[in-house]
């Protein structure tokens, strides 16, 4: 383990010795670009670092519902709500659940949508078995559907267009968390490829942490009636909001994500072409993460001074998981040094 003292970057320092940093999850780099920085000092001094008020107050602040029009025109929703966290949006998605609703879970749910027992085996197989068992339910009840949409302990990115065979109304409750900033053309996450027929009712949970740099979470929805359900939750009103200040540099730099987006894309492409088909590496094109071997250890990488993901997840008891992870701020000499680190 390592201790840090100050946020990383591309490198991190511990025990005063500098090492290039792969891990966390800074996809797009925002944490160290000095534009976007300066952007966030500016929000701090027009609003404070912290709003003291409930969201369903009678002095709203219009950031908020600004960053909220924002997020439902970049998922391409009807209607977005902003959460303090990307772990409070999704405990707010399963309070809106109607009470005795058929679930149908993933094997794939973070802790954060995690309702009951979860499916076994692989997603596909839940997939393709989910769909049947959906369309001969005689109740009249409208079923839920759980999963993630990124999997970035194995490197993957779930395949929904089984969705279009549904054939009866649907609530489907998808985590993006590691996919919204980084999926997509524009970082809209998995919203841009999920089916669109009168059947499908979704609600895209996510943290805006993992790519976007931002401490708040969202629920971006398919229908405006399900976002109001969402306002009368505890989660919405008994909770502080989301910082202005992160808010207000979301807004103010569009154009520096975009073009972090394509640097990310940029070294993720670079990155796997250096490494080709190693054996033992798991890996996603559209993913900042290398799922590497057991014997490749975070001892491995340290005694060449490279840091990286090394730790039980989400089940701390669990086995060590080692991953490589990049963001936008790693230059191409660090993903040499990396690849050639691997062998």
């Amino acid at each position: 383990m390592f201790q840090l003292h100050q946020n990383p970057g591309r490198t991190a320092i511990s025990d005063n010795h500098e090492m290039l940093f792969f891990s966390g999850y800074a996809y797009l780099g925002l944490n160290h670009h000095p534009a976007f920085m300066e952007t966030l000092v500016s929000g701090i001094d027009r609003y404070g670092a912290v709003y003291p008020s409930s969201r369903i107050s009678n002095t709203p602040l219009e950031l908020y519902q600004n960053t909220e029009i924002f997020l439902s025109a970049l998922t391409l929703t009807d209607e977005s709500v902003l959460f303090q966290s990307g772990f409070l949006a999704g405990k707010a998605a399963l309070e809106t659940i109607v009470p005795g609703s058929r679930i149908y879970s993933s094997p794939f749910c973070h802790p954060a949508i995690r309702i009951g027992q979860t499916s076994e085996g692989s997603f596909d197989h839940w997939a393709a078995t989910v769909v049947p068992e959906i369309n001969s339910l005689e109740t009249s009840a409208t079923p839920v559907l759980i999963s993630d949409a990124v999997n970035p302990i194995t490197a993957e990115v779930y395949d929904f267009s089984f969705f279009s065979h549904i054939s009866r109304p649907v609530l489907c409750i998808i985590d993006d968390s590691h996919g919204m900033g980084i999926l997509g053309s524009n970082g809209e996450g998995i919203s841009g490829r999920l089916p669109r027929n009168k059947w499908m009712e979704y609600m895209i949970t996510y943290s805006l942490s993992k790519a976007m740099n931002i401490q708040a979470g969202a629920i971006s929805c398919s229908s405006a009636e399900r976002a109001d359900t969402l306002r009368n939750t505890g989660w919405y009103a008994a909770t502080t909001p989301p910082a202005p200040s992160m808010l207000f540099a979301l807004l103010e730099t569009k154009s520096i994500y975009r073009e972090q987006l394509l640097k990310l894309k940029d070294n993720i492409q670079f990155l796997q072409k250096l490494l080709g088909d190693k054996a033992g590496i798991a890996h996603h094109p559209e993913l900042p993460v290398l799922v590497l071997p057991e014997a490749l250890d975070e001892a491995y990488f340290a005694a060449k001074k490279i840091m990286v993901s090394s730790f039980a997840y989400p089940n701390p008891q669990g086995r060590k998981i080692n991953r490589a992870v990049i963001t936008a701020l790693h230059t191409k000499e660090d993903l040499i040094k990396l690849a050639e680190a691997i062998g």
